[in-house]
C-alpha cells in the first residue's frame, strides 16, 4: 500500500508570513498538531507544530517553523512512512511531488488503516473496511472467520 492510499489530501496550510497567533488558531480550530508552511507559490518550505509555538519565540511563522522537513512521495510504501515517523519521532510527513504539496500522512492516518484491516483466518486474505465482510472474497468463509489484523498495512 502506498502513501497516496492513506494520505489526507485536503491539507490545511499556513504561509510563512502569517502571524504565530494565526497558526495557533488554525491548529486549535482544526484540532491538529502541525501545519505545512507554504510560500506564495504554494511550495512547501517548512512545518510549524505545537512544539514550535510553545518552545520558540517569534512573531511570524517563518521565525519559528521547522525547516528541512522530512517528506515522502505519493508512491512511498506505507511501511516506510511508519518507520520514518517512528525513527524521526515525528507526527506527520508532508507528501510532495517536486516542491508541490499533495497531502500529509500522520500517525492517525496509519492507525486508521490498521483499524480497517480484517484478515480471514481460514485463508489469510486481507480485507479493508469498517467491519468484516459477510464472506471472504477468496475462500467464501463467513464473517466469523475474520479477525482484525495487528500488523501494519503491507506487512
Amino acid at each position: 500500500m502506498n502513501v497516496q492510499d492513506v494520505m489526507t489530501s485536503t491539507v490545511i496550510t499556513v504561509r510563512a508570513d502569517s502571524r504565530v497567533e494565526d497558526a495557533a488558531r488554525l491548529l486549535a480550530h482544526h484540532r491538529i498538531s502541525g501545519l505545512p508552511v507554504v510560500n506564495a507559490a504554494g511550495a512547501l518550505i517548512g512545518v510549524v507544530t505545537e512544539h514550535d509555538l510553545i518552545a520558540k519565540e517569534g512573531r511570524t511563522v517563518a521565525e519559528i517553523m521547522s525547516r528541512g522537513v522530512v517528506t515522502v512521495s505519493p508512491h512511498t510504501d506505507v511501511e516506510e512512512v511508519a518507520h520514518l515517523l517512528s525513527n524521526h519521532r515525528i507526527r506527520r510527513v508532508p507528501v510532495v511531488e517536486g516542491d508541490r504539496l499533495l497531502g500529509i500522512v500522520s500517525r492517525s492516518d496509519l492507525v486508521r488503516q490498521i483499524a480497517m484491516r480484517w484478515v480471514c483466518i481460514t485463508c489469510g486474505e486481507p480485507v479493508r473496511g469498517n467491519a468484516p465482510p459477510e464472506h471472504c472474497p477468496r475462500c467464501g468463509a463467513p464473517t466469523e472467520a475474520f479477525t482484525q489484523s495487528v500488523e501494519l498495512p503491507g506487512t
